[in-house]
């Protein structure tokens, strides 16, 4: 497994793409991705299991999570809409942190959206249109996009709320974790009392440690820093802020502390990934 360093160019990206039967290296990286299969059949691996896509399937992948996609036919390409997207655009849309939940709960939830559902038929429609103002970029054609961006994510969270719903093995302990998780996906940047979380989640301590790291394969401490070390990472590509500001707006009370977390995140320190994209830019 290799890290992508994947750098979007915006918080919101639509592409299309075409894979042929090449085996190659599954892949990280941090931003949220959409996989809507427009054409001939694709296999995903992922670390712990394989998913056979069709076309108008949709799959939804949580960020840091490792996989890959290839064509089950080597005379037939596959041809899929890629959208990718930084967590921080939730910031600008109504409760955007909580339609975000599908991708950091995956353990709780498939990554697919089978095509015969009216959600994947909605996701699918509301792409080829997203897809489509991209290619003619008559003006505003960005706000177009992100409406139907915000149409694609209501879909994915009704869709597994609907799952929740029909899953009878779906408990209260369940949702208290969910309910934990959106939660930290609205207020990962300000101080968050574990205890109080406990709570939240009605669950005992020992069964609360184990649900939530189950459903997210991090523990409540590493979760909450992945979010804020993604956040940190967008503001250092897209943003003037000094470093300093940028550790203090995502949460960290400790100039050292971030750097250090941020090393051990990303290999590199927070002011050689602000120089990597400078040299980038100046190419």
């Amino acid at each position: 497994m290799f890290y992508d360093d994947i750098r979007l160019d915006d918080e919101l990206n639509f592409v299309k793409k075409v894979g042929t039967l090449t085996e190659h290296e599954m892949h990280v990286h941090d931003a949220l991705e959409i996989s809507i299969v427009l054409k001939n059949n694709v296999k995903y691996h992922l670390c712990d299991r394989d998913y056979h896509g069709k076309p108008g399937d949709v799959y939804v992948f949580r960020p840091f999570e490792p996989h890959w996609n290839l064509a089950e036919e080597s005379d037939k390409p596959v041809e899929w809409t890629m959208v990718l997207f930084a967590p921080s655009i939730a910031r600008s849309i109504p409760e955007g942190h909580k339609l975000l939940t599908p991708f950091y709960a995956a353990d709780k939830f498939s990554p697919l959206i089978p095509a015969h559902t009216t959600y994947a038929q909605a996701i699918q429609y509301a792409s080829k249109l997203a897809i489509a103002e991209g290619e003619q970029q008559l003006p505003g054609w960005r706000a177009k996009q992100y409406l139907y961006f915000i149409d694609i994510l209501v879909m994915i969270f009704r869709y597994y709320e609907a799952v929740q719903l029909d899953d009878p093995s779906n408990s209260k302990a369940d949702q208290g974790i969910i309910n934990v998780i959106q939660y930290m996906l609205s207020h990962f940047s300000e101080d968050i009392d574990i205890n109080e979380m406990i709570v939240m989640s009605n669950l005992r301590k020992t069964l609360f440690f184990k649900k939530f790291k189950g459903t997210t394969s991090l523990s409540p401490n590493e979760f909450i820093s992945r979010l804020r070390l993604q956040s940190a990472v967008y503001l250092l590509d897209h943003t003037a802020k000094s470093i300093t500001d940028i550790a203090f707006e995502c949460g960290f009370h400790s100039l050292s502390y971030f750097n250090k977390q941020f090393k051990q995140y990303r290999g590199i320190s927070p002011r050689d990934q602000r120089n990597q994209l400078n040299i980038r830019r100046e190419l």
